[in-house]
């Protein structure tokens, strides 16, 4: 499924009564990174209150080399150029960074 029928697929059931409504962003990543996931940027599409920490288990699950490679504190990560707390959520446009050095 692209990206497009993916948002078709999220507008439609989000009409449905009590499914939240999806929220659109992107996740960049740094060269390095890059080297693992393939990927500068990509855009990705969550349910209205998803947190950071789901995100940041996606990805680990999605690219489980990143976890492996890079150990607890050496990633950094910022969204819309600030450090995210595990807890905060996702809002339409936001812009997620991973990074292997500081901003």
């Amino acid at each position: 499924m692209n990206e497009e029928e993916m948002k078709k697929m999220a507008e439609r059931m989000s009409k449905i009564p009590g499914v939240p409504k999806p929220v659109y962003f992107s996740v960049q990543y740094d060269k390095e990174l890059q080297k693992i996931t393939g990927k500068k940027e990509h855009p990705v599409i969550m349910n209205e209150g998803a947190t950071f920490a789901y995100l940041l288990h996606n990805i680990f699950m999605e690219y489980p080399e990143l976890e492996r490679q890079y150990r607890p504190g050496v990633l950094k990560f910022s969204i819309n150029g600030i450090p995210p707390k595990m807890h905060t959520q996702f809002f339409d446009g936001d812009m997620v960074v991973f990074s292997t050095s500081a901003f």
